[in-house]
């Protein structure tokens, strides 16, 4: 995203889920970027935290078996949509978060 706040915001969830991932913090936390998501005018990042967050909320988790399939590495599938939002201006990386995007979509 664009501005640091954001950023930071995203780099502190990311933090967060590395060590351990408590479902209502990283709801609460999505919510927030989100926020930030408006402010910045993103419609890609503000649709993927609502959908995460639901999707979180409904599982308690966040393992859509998108790193997985994509044989991307050890991240898990939260970790690795943060680090594609921290880096949303790549073309690519806005397109793999509308992938994840389908794919939650897929799921619910």
């Amino acid at each position: 995203m664009r501005e640091a706040k954001a950023n930071l915001a995203i780099n502190n969830l990311l933090q967060e889920v590395s060590k351990k991932f408590e479902a209502s913090t990283v709801v609460s936390q999505l919510a927030e970027i989100r926020t930030l998501a408006l402010e910045e005018k993103d419609p890609t990042i503000v649709k993927i935290c609502r959908l995460a967050s639901e999707y979180i909320a409904e599982n308690e988790n966040f393992d859509i078996g998108y790193v997985a399939g994509e044989e991307i590495g050890d991240m898990t599938d939260i970790e690795y949509l943060l680090e594609l939002m921290l880096k949303v201006d790549k073309p690519a990386n806005r397109e793999e978060i509308q992938e994840i995007r389908d794919k939650i979509k897929e799921l619910s």
